[in-house]
């Protein structure tokens, strides 16, 4: 099985409009930080001095 390995090929997001499609359908299904707590979950990045700062 071979790997596929592409480089970027700019330092842009998407290098062309089939890519900033597919990136803008997957922005449109990502969740936000309400419905993140929602499941428990933490928003990233956030970050904690303290493990007792997660609860």
């Amino acid at each position: 099985m071979e790997r596929n390995n592409k480089q970027p090929t700019s330092g842009h997001m998407v290098n062309n409009m089939e890519d900033l499609k597919q990136l803008g359908k997957q922005m449109e299904h990502m969740r936000d930080g309400q419905q993140l707590e929602e499941d428990d979950r933490i928003v990233d990045p956030q970050q904690f001095d303290k493990i007792e700062e997660r609860k």
